[in-house]
């Protein structure tokens, strides 16, 4: 089957197909995806009484929304990068042996995303993954180990960045903060005097 499933099967036996293959979606995740991408695509979950895809999911197929996201999108980046692994190894609807991780195949996807990635970087992923079936856990560390490599921060350096970085995220909390207390009034002066005092000091760390 292709992305196009949604022109061969009709709504009805689509939705009954998809709760049936909902049910089993573990061992065969590929499947699963080919019809939430036809449901998706065609927004039949609209004429099936539901106001949104995810509502559809979680009420009818009892998949969670992070998990039907990740497994629609997993399903169309394979079928474009890897489309011999999203077709039937026999007549009756079945995939090949070997399907990769839809949670390895999603963080291929963001991979494939990312710009401090080099193209040979990600070709080793793309491998490890569509070729050699390595698990979530191992191409989070097989990232992590890439970027690491390519970061030519001293540790003292990033610190300072993430330092940086905190310093002023709590400093955008306070000065709207301190507006709002001033404007309202919720608060006493003094605890208004005190908020700038503070954002004063931490503006001084950024120096």
């Amino acid at each position: 089957m292709s992305v196009m499933l949604q022109d061969q099967v009709d709504a009805g036996a689509l939705r009954e197909k998809a709760q049936e293959v909902a049910k089993r979606h573990k061992a065969s995740w590929v499947e699963l995806g080919q019809y939430l991408y036809a449901i998706y695509h065609d927004k039949h979950y609209r004429g099936w009484g539901y106001l949104n895809f995810e509502t559809y999911c979680m009420k009818e197929l009892r998949i969670k929304q992070q998990t039907a996201v990740k497994l629609l999108k997993s399903y169309y980046f394979l079928e474009q990068e890897k489309p011999e692994l999203t077709k039937p190894a026999d007549g009756e609807g079945k995939t090949k042996a070997f399907v990769p991780d839809y949670e390895a195949v999603n963080l291929l996807r963001l991979a494939k995303n990312n710009k401090k990635l080099k193209e040979s970087d990600y070709q080793e992923l793309s491998s490890s993954v569509l070729e050699g079936g390595r698990g979530p856990k191992d191409v989070r560390s097989q990232m992590k180990a890439i970027l690491s490599e390519q970061d030519e921060r001293t540790p003292d350096e990033i610190r300072q960045e993430r330092r940086q970085a905190a310093i002023k995220r709590l400093l955008t909390v306070l000065n709207h903060a301190k507006t709002e207390f001033s404007n309202a009034k919720f608060v006493p002066a003094y605890l208004v005097k005190q908020i700038s005092d503070l954002t004063e000091k931490l503006e001084d760390q950024l120096n």
